[in-house]
């Protein structure tokens, strides 16, 4: 019997590359998939896509001059990926969107709430869903990225109010548009929290947040998102156009 030499750490991942692409092509027959970016068949999320959710966080600001922390442009492969996740039930997604938020979030403790030693002092809030959204969706998308993540995040802020469709408003309009639509669902006394969405495009929904929070008693000292549209020198909010409590953009 021949002993087979030794494989060093470089083999070891083509090897386990090349089972898992041959774990995906035997999969890709029974269950036929195509990538959320490009619709490629037989892959979730195909290499070239992959490629793009690869995060550069960069920094922003609301109206009220929340510091924002975004991972990506939200454009091109980003953008349909994550329709895709919201929209059309990729919920497959979660994990390559956890791993493009993770860095800004990463990003936001480091500078805002003095460095991973930190953590243990500052809760993560996800911007919520309305009750008819869920029931569309069947899932909350950013507590699904934050549990693919391994982040636990608070559920201190919940919908009060239904809202129109944001993709057509003004940034002024968009402010009235989400005006009132949170509230806390318990007193927060100091707690400081890091709010957490999909997409920045003017801002409007993160100082809902703020506004909510700080009612209660707590800080937001940062916000973080998967995207930010690209408009230049312009806060930014919910890109996707989605509101919170009708069919067609219920957050």
């Amino acid at each position: 019997m021949t002993v087979p030499p030794p494989i060093n750490n470089g083999g070891v991942a083509r090897f386990l590359a090349l089972v898992r692409d041959a774990i995906r092509d035997a999969l890709a027959v029974v269950m036929p998939v195509e990538c959320a970016g490009c619709h490629a068949l037989d892959r979730a999320l195909c290499g070239e896509c992959a490629r793009n959710l690869v995060a550069a966080p960069t920094v922003h600001s609301t109206p009220r001059h929340v510091r924002v922390y975004a991972a990506l442009r939200y454009e091109g492969p980003v953008r349909r990926v994550l329709l895709a996740f919201k929209n059309n039930h990729r919920t497959d997604q979660a994990r390559a969107l956890s791993q493009v938020l993770l860095p800004a979030l990463l990003r936001a403790i480091g500078e805002m709430a003095g460095g991973e030693s930190a953590q243990s002092t500052v809760q993560i809030v996800a911007v919520p869903s309305s009750k008819r959204a869920f029931r569309l969706r069947g899932y909350h998308p950013m507590s699904l990225v934050l549990r693919a993540a391994s982040i636990r995040h608070s559920p201190v802020l919940r919908v009060t109010k239904a809202t129109t469709s944001q993709k057509s408003l003004s940034a002024l309009e968009r402010a009235t548009n989400v005006q009132g639509a949170f509230v806390a669902t318990r007193r927060l006394g100091g707690e400081r929290f890091i709010v957490v969405d999909d997409v920045l495009t003017t801002g409007a929904t993160i100082d809902e947040a703020l506004r909510a929070i700080s009612a209660a008693g707590g800080v937001v000292i940062a916000a973080a998102t998967i995207g930010f549209t690209p408009r230049t020198g312009a806060s930014r909010d919910n890109a996707s156009g989605e509101g919170y409590g009708k069919e067609k953009g219920a957050q």
